[in-house]
């Protein structure tokens, strides 16, 4: 079987992202996310929250809740290190 490929895009700010980083931010689809990707560069428009407005599905509450306790677990996690690297 073939590699498989992750496209990695590049923001007008210089970040770098991928679909799946993009999707568990917003807790929106894979494909929302590349659609996003595909169609702006512009880190606010990338960036912008579901609007029900323009149509699509609306994000799930599980998958809100689990980009939510993924952010948790990384604020976590920064804070420790934050203490790990003051106090060496």
């Amino acid at each position: 079987m073939g590699r498989l490929r992750t496209l990695v895009y590049i923001l007008d700010d210089g970040q770098e992202i991928t679909t799946r980083q993009l999707a568990d931010e917003l807790g929106v689809t894979e494909s929302a996310a590349r659609n996003r990707l595909t169609r702006h560069s512009d880190p606010k428009k990338v960036f912008e929250p579901h609007n029900p407005a323009k149509g699509g599905k609306r994000p799930s509450k599980k998958r809100k809740q689990l980009a939510d306790q993924k952010k948790s677990e990384n604020d976590y996690e920064k804070e420790l290190w934050a203490l790990i690297n003051k106090n060496i």
